[in-house]
């Protein structure tokens, strides 16, 4: 994408927000009308001074027409600065909710394939840098140029012949200042860690795949999305007060200033002087100093921006997970049967397949004995529609998964991981997950007491209504296990997959042993496991060759 479309790109990210947008635009031509009227002041002022007649009132005046500007100045500062901070921290939020979206919604050999160092640089260092951009973009294409260019017009007002020679001195002292802080600068382009509470971890998308099956990604992204706008007003909170003192500062150092002018004017009795127009012409040029040198640094700093927008579009380009199913399906009984099925190099978390033939009768619980390829996980992928085989054939009570719809075959899945990671809600809600996020209270009292929930819940403040993230509520291993368990038994699965891949369920506890019986009873149950606990559950161990 060429620079043009990579400008347009982010503009329609802040085109949501163009009133605020817009009413950054003027706070920052404010800005820069007052800024560039200031030397023409100054220059009455120091003729006012200099003067020899007694004209206290017109120095008055001034004086005050100066403190009037600067103090609308400051109250213009602060507005667009809060304002261009709000739009940024809107944008990165919406881009962090889009992003987190789009993972959800592509198939999950994506997440799989990259690294979380990757994916988390497309969450925070690369969306901190698009919205250090918008701040940047407007305050050089606004602020920057109106004020050159208004410094410039009241410098040729002054002394044409002068000011090009001052402004020709000023391009070179510039190019300098430029050079000499190249690597000040690019320091300064480095995103700085988030402050404050960190925003949160991408742990969730490790489970994309019980996630899809639940299909709970809105209350997924809903949660992600409170999280960001927390970390958002931090940010914000924080640029209120950094851009507030300074606001306060400069009207001190207004006021000293006017103090001073007053104070000289009474001792120099009014003797006249020539040299209001050296002194505009010498503040000018030193106000036109940082802008020029934000100009030249302009092209540098934005490529560097645009760069990271190209990649965040490259990311939300990919397609997303294709459903080309049509058969509508309730609960099934859940018999799998596999006919000649075969994988070849699908991915490198997916080792592949040869023939395979087999038949899982409803309600019979069957142990994956974990192999040194991995080929068991190959398996439960392609019962989920994770992955398509390249051979063969599933069948779901006879009916070919290829042509179900997806979200009615899910349906009929639970795949059950130890260290799911909970949701910062009620234990209720972390019990209506997903597709069941609107189940009726008796349905999750009554799935709560099977799993033995009700037991700790009982103790807490307000029972199942209790909010897991705060600081008086801690939930042991075990506890969080049980609520995982009645999740999956709410959804009442035809087929439950349980993963210990990566944790393992505590069955020394009777309570977590005893609600995974309950959850497998009279259901077709796959275990992946290498415990002797969970492998006795098993009707049969099936080694995959």
């Amino acid at each position: 994408m060429t620079e043009i479309q990579l400008f347009r790109r982010l503009m329609t990210w802040i085109a949501p927000y163009w009133t605020m947008f817009a009413f950054a635009i003027s706070s920052l031509i404010a800005i820069a009308l007052t800024t560039s009227l200031l030397p023409l002041l100054i220059k009455q002022l120091l003729d006012s001074v200099l003067n020899s007649k007694n004209d206290l009132e017109g120095f008055q005046f001034t004086l005050l027409t100066i403190l009037g500007l600067l103090i609308i100045r400051s109250i213009a500062s602060f507005s667009s600065s809060y304002t261009i901070n709000w739009i940024s921290g809107k944008v990165g939020m919406d881009l962090r909710e889009t992003l987190f979206e789009k993972l959800l919604a592509l198939p999950v050999s994506y997440p799989e394939q990259h690294d979380s160092d990757k994916l988390n640089a497309y969450f925070f260092s690369n969306i901190d840098q698009v919205t250090d951009g918008i701040t940047q973009i407007l305050a050089i294409l606004v602020k920057e140029i109106f004020i050159v260019i208004g410094l410039l017009i009241v410098m040729f007002r002054v002394n044409w012949e002068f000011s090009l020679m001052e402004l020709l001195i000023m391009l070179a002292i510039g190019s300098i200042m430029q050079l000499v802080s190249q690597e000040n600068d690019s320091n300064q382009r480095t995103p700085h860690p988030s402050i404050g509470s960190p925003l949160p971890s991408l742990t969730s998308i490790k489970h994309i795949k019980s996630i899809k099956l639940d299909g709970s990604q809105s209350q997924e992204s809903q949660h992600f999305c409170n999280s960001i706008e927390h970390q958002r007003n931090l940010i914000l909170k924080q640029a209120v007060i950094k851009t507030f003192s300074k606001t306060i500062a400069l009207i001190i150092i207004t006021t000293l200033l006017a103090a001073f002018f007053f104070l000289f004017k009474q001792q120099l009795n009014l003797h006249m002087m020539t040299a209001g127009d050296t002194g505009a012409m010498i503040i000018a040029a030193l106000m036109l100093v940082v802008p020029i040198r934000r100009l030249l640094n302009m092209q540098l700093s934005l490529q560097n921006r645009f760069q990271v927008i190209h990649h965040i579009d490259s990311l939300l380009t990919q397609q997303n997970e294709s459903d080309s199913g049509s058969v509508e399906i309730a609960r099934t009984r859940g018999q799998l049967r596999f006919e000649e099925v075969s994988v070849y190099n699908y991915s490198q978390t997916c080792p592949p397949l040869f023939n395979l033939t087999l038949t899982i009768q409803p309600s019979e619980i069957v142990a994956l004995a974990s192999s040194s390829d991995g080929q068991e996980r190959t398996l439960i992928d392609l019962i989920a529609r994770f992955i398509h085989p390249s051979e063969g054939r599933i069948l779901l009570d006879n009916i070919d998964i290829a042509t179900i719809k997806l979200t009615d075959l899910r349906a009929n899945i639970a795949w059950l991981t130890p260290d799911t990671k909970l949701l910062n809600d009620t234990i209720a809600a972390n019990i209506a997950y997903g597709t069941t996020r609107c189940a009726t209270e008796a349905s999750i009292i009554k799935v709560a007491r099977t799993c033995h929930v009700t037991k700790f819940a009982r103790g807490m403040p307000y029972g199942l209504q209790t909010r897991i993230d705060t600081k008086d509520i801690e939930l042991s291993e075990n506890q969080r296990q049980c609520i995982l368990i009645a999740r999956a038994l709410l959804k009442n699965p035809a087929i439950v997959i349980i993963d210990e891949t990566t944790a393992v369920f505590n069955t020394h506890c009777a309570l977590v042993d005893d609600a995974l019986d309950n959850l497998i009873r009279h259901r077709t149950t796959l275990i992946i496991s290498p415990r002797a606990t969970m492998l006795e559950k098993a009707h049969r161990i099936l080694e995959l060759a």
